[in-house]
């Protein structure tokens, strides 16, 4: 059986485990740094695509004469033509959970950087500078989460911790952890007008492109600060440079872009925006769980078992 995989991350913290994956079979190829033009003739006899960022879109896929699993190295699936992928009758799995507490950590790590201007008081201080940054406190503020998923319920685990009064707003009903959590639902309008800060947690789709625009920022406070490491695409990045260089609200935390990485955005010259590249997933702990549970159903595959995490609805055995 052969596998490929273009994710560097893969086995990073877990030594041997190409080695495990040979033993069990499986011809191993890695296409790192990735090569569209290389993919294209390795995916005509390829039987599992361990995946992470790469596109995997409907011409690249028409080759795939064989392949029966692309695993998601990471929870986020948008990078995946799924229909495309159904059509072909390849199953599309991903590796939800591993990276929860990592995603969440980052979340309010942005939030504290931007609150407290740590970034910026940092390289002061390193370029031999000394110098007062006014800062806002976190600590009892209202925290808004859009998105009530395992990953904004962490998010609001840390807010407790800060004593903060939470709101969340999520279209699916609530869970039992929400429940026990006491978070607050109200509605998308009242947390934005209310929050101090506030954290999006929601997958990219038809229905969360630009959910967060013009309209959106007219209704936050001024000095309300805007936390993103779910998708790119959630905000409406123009909107964003106009909120952010008319102080329209106090600052901005992005770990995901329109396009990453993004060279050419008016956003990059803006003091009040503190960004990181997309590496709210990369922990060492975070990084090896995904690497085992994307090649379980690599295994899986193998020994003709039922696959877990399908998200094409797919049951292949």
């Amino acid at each position: 059986m052969k596998v490929i995989i273009t994710t560097p991350s893969f086995g990073k913290f877990h030594n041997g485990l190409i080695k495990r994956m040979e033993e069990k079979g499986c011809e191993v190829v890695k296409l790192i740094p990735y090569s569209r033009e290389q993919m294209v003739e390795e995916i005509k006899n390829a039987d599992a695509w361990i995946i992470g960022l790469e596109a995997a879109d409907e011409d690249l896929l028409q080759y795939a004469n064989q392949l029966k699993l692309i695993a998601k190295h990471g929870v986020g699936v948008d990078n995946i033509d799924i229909e495309a992928a159904s059509a072909r009758g390849i199953a599309v799995t991903n590796a939800p959970g591993t990276n929860n507490d990592a995603v969440a950590d980052l979340a309010f790590g942005l939030m504290l950087s931007v609150a407290r201007a740590i970034p910026e008081a940092n390289h002061l201080v390193k370029r031999g500078g000394w110098g007062r940054f006014d800062g806002v406190s976190v600590w009892g503020k209202t925290l808004g989460v859009i998105g009530l998923g395992a990953i904004g319920r962490g998010v609001v685990k840390r807010g407790k911790g800060f004593n903060m009064h939470v709101l969340g707003y999520d279209v699916s009903p609530p869970s039992q952890e929400e429940v026990a959590l006491s978070i607050e639902r109200v509605s998308l309008k009242e947390l934005l007008q209310t929050s101090d800060y506030i954290s999006l947690h929601v997958p990219l789709n038809q229905y969360t492109k630009a959910m967060i625009g013009e309209d959106e920022f007219s209704l936050m406070k001024p000095n309300a600060i805007l936390i993103n490491t779910a998708r790119g695409g959630i905000i409406d990045e123009k909107a964003l440079y106009e909120a952010l260089l008319a102080r329209k609200i106090r600052g901005c935390g992005l770990d995901v872009f329109e396009q990453g990485p993004p060279v050419s955005s008016q956003l990059m010259g803006l003091e009040n925006l503190v960004t990181t590249p997309h590496i709210g997933a990369y922990t060492n702990e975070a990084v090896q769980l995904t690497s085992e549970m994307s090649v379980e159903n690599v295994y899986r595959l193998v020994n003709g078992e039922t696959l877990k995490n399908v998200v094409n609805e797919l049951k292949l055995v």
